[in-house]
């Protein structure tokens, strides 16, 4: 008989079992105790996100967050209302499909860095359909993993179109106040300046009265008419000076010697200053500044006419200096002032009164003033405190009641090259050689055109005049070839110079043309650059200058 077979027990079967039972019992602990607490992980999770919704929505600037492929991840409102799309249209989407091609490619450097993990801000301005120009400034900044990869980068966009525009209307008003301080400084000056013109014309009128006495006496003659052109180019750098002073120009910065405008300004103010008050000068230096000519012109004029303001009838000293100084020798500490620097100080010092102590805090406020009413706008100073500082530059000043107030300007030191800036030694025109040509002259002022066409006449020249631009451009048109150079005053009734200059050179290119001014705003010497004009000569044009510029243009020709 068969024994029965022993079985061994199924452990297989056995262990599974208790596993799948284990398992179980695992989930449901894992499900009871963790559940909750992940479900509740979630909804603070969703809550957080509405909130940040919530916060950037109330945002005024334009909120997004993109990811490392530029896709959009989140936006905010004022992003939605700025490209008129709705959220679910932009989420997802790539940064050229929402933001469009010409957006992108303006903005496509700063993303690469932005991605690369740099942070910045930049600004670009847009016009969509016609609609006026607007203006945003662009704040972007990258995520960062712990291992330094670049995820993420949120990106801020706030339009600043009202700041420019108010930085621009800041930028008008400012100029008007400076015209309007200029015109009453003007107009302070106007007195010394029409003496000054009354002496000049006395003189030129004298010795024209002595030429016709000894008209038998060649020798006399001549140095009677010298004296006559000495006289004539005294009125007209005294013309220059003040179309200099009272012109409305863009502001231009450029190297210059100080020591140059600060001798400009002096000649104005000599003819106009009592003789009560006399004027010491003491100019040590002639270091160059980056600066714009007619605004120091303006702020040396200022602090002078104060000056002799302050001393009044009783007279006194002015006291105008210049001189190189570094910042060791500064009274007191100046913001932003670099200890390697040098300055250039320009001192104006008066012997008056000085500046009440009460007051002295308030001097560089706009319309304070001492004067009297009528007397003056009360804008001096504080433009001259404006502009110092738009040039990089800053005031000191003292003030005693027995010693008069000091003013001290200081501005930084320019290095340029040798032989650059505004002067220049002059150096004696040379008499132009015999010459031979067809000159056009076209002038609406016969004395002009009679006495250019004899001086040039005389040179070798072959001179035809014209009183007006509609018969020369007549007779330039038939004849282009028949004239060699013209010359021609910018205002005249009719056609100006400048559309008569345009239209010569569009019948022939190559003819060189001397445009002549006493004054024009607009037209500037750029302008006639530009136009193609060879040349742009202020009036009144010298004879041997004229000449020289005649040789050099045939002669290049």
């Amino acid at each position: 008989m068969d024994k029965p077979k022993n079985n061994p027990p199924q452990k297989g079967r056995f262990h599974e079992s208790a596993r799948r039972k284990f398992l179980a019992l695992g989930m449901e602990t894992t499900r009871k105790s963790y559940y909750p607490q992940l479900k509740a992980q979630l909804e603070n999770a969703r809550r957080d996100k509405r909130r940040l919704q919530l916060l950037i929505d109330s945002l005024p600037a334009q909120i997004s967050y993109i990811d490392a492929e530029e896709r959009f991840i989140l936006v905010n409102r004022s992003f939605e209302a700025a490209f008129k799309l709705d959220r679910a249209e932009i989420i997802g989407s790539r940064m050229k499909k929402i933001l469009g091609n010409k957006i992108y490619s303006q903005t496509r450097s700063h993303i690469e860095q932005a991605l690369s993990g740099r942070s910045g801000r930049f600004e670009y301005s847009l016009s969509r359909g016609g609609s006026a120009e607007k203006h945003y400034a662009i704040h972007y900044v990258p995520e960062k993993e712990e291992s330094g990869q670049i995820t993420s980068f949120y990106v801020m966009t706030i339009d600043v179109t009202e700041k420019k525009e108010a930085e621009k209307e800041k930028s008008r008003m400012e100029a008007v106040l400076h015209q309007a301080q200029k015109m009453e400084a003007i107009g302070t000056l106007s007195g010394g300046i029409a003496h000054d013109f009354n002496n000049i014309l006395s003189g030129m009128f004298g010795y024209s009265q002595l030429i016709d006495l000894h008209a038998e006496n060649p020798e006399k003659v001549r140095a009677n008419n010298q004296k006559i052109m000495e006289g004539a180019r005294r009125a007209a750098d005294l013309v220059r000076q003040i179309l200099t002073f009272s012109r409305k120009t863009e502001y231009s910065r450029q190297p210059l010697y100080l020591s140059a405008i600060l001798k400009e300004a002096l000649k104005l103010l000599r003819s106009t200053i009592p003789v009560t008050i006399e004027i010491k000068t003491d100019i040590q230096s002639r270091a160059m500044i980056l600066a714009d000519a007619t605004q120091i012109h303006q702020v040396i004029m200022n602090l002078c006419t104060n000056a002799y303001h302050a001393m009044g009838d009783k007279g006194g000293t002015l006291s105008i200096g210049l001189k190189k100084t570094v910042p060791k020798d500064f009274t007191r500490a100046a913001q932003g002032v670099k200890e390697t620097s040098q300055y250039l100080c320009l001192e104006v010092k008066d012997t008056g009164p000085g500046i009440p102590p009460d007051i002295k805090d308030r001097i560089f406020d706009p319309y304070f003033t001492t004067k009297e009413q009528n007397k003056g706008t009360g804008l001096g100073l504080a433009i001259v405190n404006g502009i110092v500082e738009k040039h990089e530059g800053f005031i000191e000043f003292d003030t005693h009641p027995e010693t008069g107030t000091q003013f001290r300007l200081y501005f930084p030191i320019h290095q340029a090259r040798a032989g650059s800036g505004r002067e220049r030694p002059a150096t004696p025109a040379a008499a132009p050689p015999k010459a031979a040509g067809n000159i056009m002259v076209v002038d609406d002022e016969p004395p002009i055109t009679s006495t250019l066409s004899a001086i040039l006449s005389r040179q070798g020249y072959r001179v035809t005049p014209f009183e007006d631009g509609e018969s020369a451009l007549a007779s330039f048109a038939g004849d282009p070839a028949g004239y060699d150079l013209v010359i021609t005053d910018m205002t005249m009734p009719g056609m100006t110079g400048d559309r008569l200059a345009r239209r010569l050179l569009e019948i022939r290119p190559d003819v060189p043309i001397i445009l002549c001014t006493g004054y024009h705003e607009k037209f500037t010497e750029a302008a006639a650059r530009e136009a193609g004009i060879a040349r742009y000569l202020q009036k009144p044009v010298i004879g041997p200058e004229l000449s020289a510029v005649i040789q050099e243009l045939l002669n290049g020709a």
